[in-house]
């Protein structure tokens, strides 16, 4: 029997695809927020470190157009 490895014939033609991006809820309301937004405001997902929120949980941020 032949010594075949699958990865030598996959691994050329997977290379070009791009990891699929992950819609989470938080994700999509930035989204929906940020089409309504002036030009050059951004919104963004981070992970929450104010002292009112569980420390992690993913969060708004707002940001203003640079000057």
């Amino acid at each position: 029997m032949a010594d075949m490895r699958v990865n030598d014939f996959l691994l050329d033609e997977l290379s070009d695809f791009e990891a699929p991006v992950i819609s989470t809820p938080m994700q999509r309301a930035a989204g929906q927020l940020q089409r309504v937004l002036p030009p050059g405001w951004r919104v963004e997902v981070v992970e929450a470190t104010y002292p009112t929120v569980q420390k992690g949980r993913p969060a708004l941020r707002l940001l203003m157009p640079a000057d």
